[in-house]
């Protein structure tokens, strides 16, 4: 499966945020995990981007994919940026875009952090819901 297939597998879960009012609620809102660009957006699309990133602290990837690329995978028109909200998703996007195309070493690796942290916090979470319903202690 492509890196482009994977993120139109992501639209259909609804975990990618698209269009610019949407990409600035999801980073307000500190739900955007990454923000992707395509390699043709317009100068004041990438500002708005940077913009977004930087309100939810999160990264921007530069795709090596045109806007109209982009947007066939998402089931629109050309799309100059799009945000990915779930972070399993935003990870393996980027292992197979980096898999694909090389770079994004440092948003790997930052979201393989991340990624690793919440898988820890939803084992924790189960582990705290089974000791109430057994009525044992944390």
């Amino acid at each position: 499966m492509s890196a482009l297939s994977f993120l139109g597998l992501a639209m259909k879960a609804g975990k990618v945020a698209v269009g610019e009012e949407y990409i600035a609620m999801a980073a307000r809102d500190r739900k955007a995990r990454v923000i992707l660009t395509a390699s043709d957006a317009g100068r004041n699309a990438l500002v708005r981007a940077g913009n977004a990133s930087d309100a939810g602290r999160c990264p921007i990837a530069p795709l090596p994919f045109s806007s109209e690329e982009l947007g066939a995978a998402l089931g629109r028109g050309p799309v100059s940026a799009a945000a990915v909200t779930d972070i399993s998703f935003a990870s393996a996007f980027i292992d197979k875009l980096s898999a694909e195309s090389g770079g994004c070493e440092d948003i790997k690796a930052a979201l393989d952090e991340k990624n690793k942290k919440a898988r820890e916090r939803q084992k924790e979470a189960r582990r705290h819901e089974r000791n109430l319903r057994r009525g044992g202690k944390k």
